[in-house]
Formats: structure tokens, sequence, C-alpha cells
């Protein structure tokens, strides 16, 4: 915190007294204040940040219009400044479009009006706008996501409005790809969504789509994982998958190619055996030839949300994406989180030949 730039406290900075103790904030910033001597200069510091200051002017009325001395002062500043208490006077305004999403960034520690910034210039495709890409797109869209091109050859049929909330019984025989872009643009005019009713079926699809800065998988054709993975390599693209696993909301790994590892770096589903001569083979596509996912609204409600999280903080700069380098699931029925890593394997055949690049995650 610079001197002479007036701060005030941030809206989201809450105390309270539990077992002897002062909590200065709650959520990730929660900071436990157990010296007693600190807590009235500290509440009359955050007191006197209600209206704006600059530090100097908060230290000087700690001092003279409450007799606290230069240690105790620089004490309960420096509390203040660690825990992303204090932000920048013009931070938040109420009117503002995007205002609480504002007080999230400055809460996570970074700039709110370069995230806002870097997510407006922003460009995402979307492959699949079923259960979990519907729900990824509205929450990309109205967070002020700069344009969404949406991928989805099917229609809306009657069973999907158990999950995909956006489209109603009058919808049904739609393309998803237009249903879903009206629903956004009614939502947020400002994003540009672009619907593609086309199957990706082979490489030269996706090779036909928009450059992007971001493509998100959340279709379940089989082998598409693996053909976005080199197409994206192979453009320098960065990925997500999100999906769910019969009762496991999945998302991940982030792959930023020639910084992460990616899909083919680790062996990251089941698949069948290799032996041609293995009647095996054979069974388990039998088998498998007849599965029908069970897709259920919350669990597509938490792999969209966890993973549309990770793509705000890796377009706009912010924190670490929980899937970068690893693939997460969590498991529905008793909450317990699973994880797979995905670091980068210098042998790959897929993305070996990439030259390491290092990259900041979280800026201000």
């Amino acid at each position: 915190m610079h001197d002479e730039a007036p701060h005030i406290l941030a809206p989201y900075v809450r105390v309270g007294v539990q077992d002897a103790t002062l909590f200065l904030g709650f959520g990730s910033i929660r900071q436990p204040v157990r010296n007693r001597s600190l807590w009235e200069p500290l509440l009359r510091l955050a007191d006197h940040f209600l209206e704006p200051r600059t530090r100097r002017e908060a230290s000087d009325h700690l001092r003279a219009s409450h007799g606290v001395d230069a240690t105790t002062a620089e004490a309960a500043m420096l509390l203040l400044e660690s825990g992303n208490c204090l932000i920048p006077t013009h931070t938040y305004d109420r009117a503002d479009r995007y205002s609480r999403h504002a007080l999230f960034y400055e809460l996570s520690g970074a700039d709110a009006e370069r995230v806002q910034r870097r997510l407006s210039e922003s460009h995402v495709v979307l492959l699949g706008c079923g259960g979990i890409g519907s729900l990824m797109a509205v929450t990309l869209a109205t967070a002020g996501v700069g344009e969404l091109t949406l991928v989805d050859s099917d229609h809306v049929e009657l069973s999907n409005l158990t999950r995909q909330f956006l489209f109603t019984e009058s919808d049904v025989g739609l393309p998803k790809a237009e249903a879903l872009s009206r629903e956004l643009r009614r939502r947020n005019p400002s994003c540009g969504a672009h619907p593609v009713a086309h199957d990706v079926a082979a490489s030269t699809d996706l090779e036909h789509l928009p450059e992007s800065d971001l493509l998100v998988v959340s279709a379940d054709s089989p082998g598409l994982t693996k053909m976005v993975n080199a197409h994206c390599v192979a453009s320098e693209t960065a990925w997500l998958n999100a999906c769910y696993v019969n009762d496991i909301a999945v998302w991940g790994p982030l792959v930023v190619p020639g910084f992460t590892g990616c899909w083919d770096c680790r062996t990251l589903t089941a698949r069948p055996p290799e032996d041609d001569e293995s009647d095996v083979a054979a069974l388990i596509a039998r088998v498998n030839g007849r599965y029908q996912a069970p897709s259920n609204g919350p669990v597509n409600m938490l792999a969209s949300s966890l993973a549309a999280l990770d793509v705000l903080r890796h377009l706009g700069r912010f924190g670490t994406p929980a899937s970068l380098n690893r693939r997460v699931g969590v498991w529905s029925h008793d909450l317990t989180l699973d994880q797979q890593s995905v670091q980068r394997d210098p042998a790959c055949d897929t993305c070996a030949s990439l030259i390491p690049s290092p990259q900041s995650e979280g800026s201000r």
C-alpha cells in the first residue's frame, strides 16, 4: 500500500471474537489475533478506514487521537495490509455490474480493474452446451468474458431440462448452441455469443474454429479429449476438461502448452487392454456399448462452477487455478477429493517438443 494512495476498508472484512481470539476477516483472509493489546488499536484503525485514508493519515490518527505508540500502530497497519483488508477507494462501485466480482478479485490479492479488463478481452470456445457447458457459459458470460463460441450439434430434448436450466419446454427441438447464445445475450449483451451448431468429429473440425484464449471441453464424444489435446498443444492454446464420472464432479487438467503437462503426459482414464488376441477388449466394448450417463443437476453444477472459477482465474490471472497440472474430482456422495497429478513428462510424445515457458498465473 503506497503511503499517499487513499484506501478504504474492504466491504468483505468482518471481525469477531471466539475463544479469546479476535478474528480479522473470514474465509481465506482470516487472521487470528491473540494479542489482546492489539485488539483496540486494530479496530480503531479499521474503523478509521471506513472512509478513504492514506497510510500516513491513518497511522498519525492512531497515534495522535488514541495515544497508540508507533510500534503498535505499525503492527496494526501491517495486519490490515497483509490480509487484503484495504482496497483502493475506486475499486468498489455498488452500481457497477461487476462490483461484487471486483471484491472477490481484491480478496484474492488481485487488482480488480485489471482482472475485469483481461476477462473482457478474452475469447473462450466451449465444446458442448449441455449440463456442464451451458452452466459454464452463463457463468463466464455474466462475469464479463468478452466472447464465447458455443459448439454443439445436439438439439434440446425434454430430458435435458432437469439440469440444463437455460432451456425451457419451448426450446425443445431447437439447436442447443443457438438457444444458449440467445439466453447469454439476454443476460449480458456485452458478451459476444457465437453459436456453432456442428459436430466436432475430426481434427479438421477443430481447425475451423476461431482462435481463442482457452478451449473448454464438456462434451463426451469418444476420443474427443485426446484429439483436442493434440490440437491445442500444436496450436499452443490452453484448454480445460470439465465432466462428471457418474456421481463424481470432475474438472481438469488445465493444460497450458509449454507450461503444464498435457492430457497425454499421464494416463488419466481407464482404457481397454491393447492385447489384440484377448477377448477382454471385445467384452468391455459390448458391456460399455449400453452405457447411459446418470446426469444429475447438482453434480453438473458442482463440476461447472469449479471449472468456471478456474477459467476466470486463468484468464484474469489472479490466484492459482485448482486444476493446474492436475485433474480433480469431488465425490458427491461423501465429499472426498480425488486428485490425479498431470506434471509435464519430458518424454511425452505430444508435448515434449515444446520449449518450456515460465508463466505467472497470479498477477495484480
